[in-house]
């Protein structure tokens, strides 16, 4: 293809993983001329001093700004790209060699306005890591079309014009704007395309403090979702209905537990026995579905970690009612 592409990197701190990064993209077995724009957001390490050494070898161009965040940081990649299709890349994503050649092979179609490809989970990243690659993979394997309602910043390629007439990535959102912008696309009449054989590998937070930071923020940004777009109450191709219930049914089930406690204290023990089985039951349901889940994955990745998933996705949930209660206490 001789399609030209921009490359936009928001990096902030990722000394660890952007010189695969870089090397990963400017390896590409693609012919056309690729331009790369990493957009420093304020880092605090070593990642732009790694990244001033590919200056002068490639087309290579850095934009140095004070910590503003994922979207300012993309937002200003996009303003500068010179290329039609922009590609924003994740500065702890590492594409295969041949992944752009793939993506861009659905921009034949005017219609698309932009496609994604699939994560994969590395080998030897830690159990929360692993934990969040194997969830991922596992709803993405779930789609069963190549068209779908939602596609994801970290490794994505968007026909700029589409974006110019939708608008830039909405700065409210600090998680979840790649979603929003996914549903400005179709709202607009794009489609979004999904390439499960454009692979890349995506290094998740490798702890217990980025997993609860991360799945905060994430629950957080559904809430906000929500409120702008109320028709995705339902979630969409990648986070659907069985995900999306998780929180409210964990939440309910808090509820009649707290409920049940304080009536079997009083001379209510029948009325808060009932409340007690109503919170297990609910419980019970949610772990039933979750060792499900896990069990699929097991039989995908062969690794006995997997049924670890109950037990993390019953804290992620926890996480996310924490965060829906803090939205709807604010609004």
């Amino acid at each position: 293809m001789n399609i030209p592409v921009s490359i936009v990197i928001p990096m902030y701190n990722a000394e660890k993983h952007i010189k695969n990064v870089l090397e990963a993209i400017f390896t590409q077995d693609y012919s056309a001329p690729i331009e790369v724009i990493v957009v420093n957001d304020g880092s605090r390490d070593k990642s732009l001093e790694i990244v001033k050494g590919f200056q002068g070898k490639r087309d290579l161009r850095i934009i140095d700004q004070p910590n503003e965040g994922a979207v300012a940081a993309t937002n200003n990649g996009f303003k500068a790209a010179k290329y039609d299709i922009v590609c924003s890349i994740d500065s702890d994503v590492v594409l295969y060699k041949d992944w752009l050649r793939k993506i861009m092979e659905e921009f034949y179609d005017p219609a698309v306005g932009a496609v994604q490809g699939y994560y994969k989970t590395p080998q030897g990243v830690s159990l929360w890591a692993r934990m969040m690659g194997y969830d991922v993979e596992a709803r993405y394997d779930s789609i069963p079309s190549k068209y779908v309602t939602q596609v994801c910043t970290g490794d994505t390629a968007y026909r700029k014009s589409a974006i110019e007439k939708t608008g830039l990535f909405d700065p409210a959102f600090k998680y979840g704007y790649d979603n929003d912008m996914s549903y400005r696309l179709q709202k607009a009449g794009y489609k979004l395309a999904f390439r499960k054989d454009a692979l890349c590998d995506h290094y998740w937070k490798a702890d217990f403090k980025g997993y609860i930071k991360q799945q905060y923020h994430s629950a957080y940004g559904r809430m906000q979702l929500i409120q702008k777009h109320r028709e995705r109450i339902a979630g969409d191709s990648v986070s659907g209905i069985r995900m999306i219930m998780q929180a409210p049914l964990t939440l309910l089930s808090l509820l009649l537990f707290v409920t049940a406690c304080g009536l079997l204290l009083t001379a209510y023990s029948t009325t808060g026995r009932y409340f007690l089985f109503g919170a297990l039951g609910i419980l019970g349901f949610i772990m039933i579905d979750r060792f499900v889940f896990a069990v699929g994955i097991f039989v995908k990745q062969k690794d006995i970690t997997a049924f670890f998933l109950p037990l993390v996705h019953l804290l992620r949930n926890m996480v996310w009612c924490l965060a829906m209660v803090r939205w709807f206490l604010k609004t």
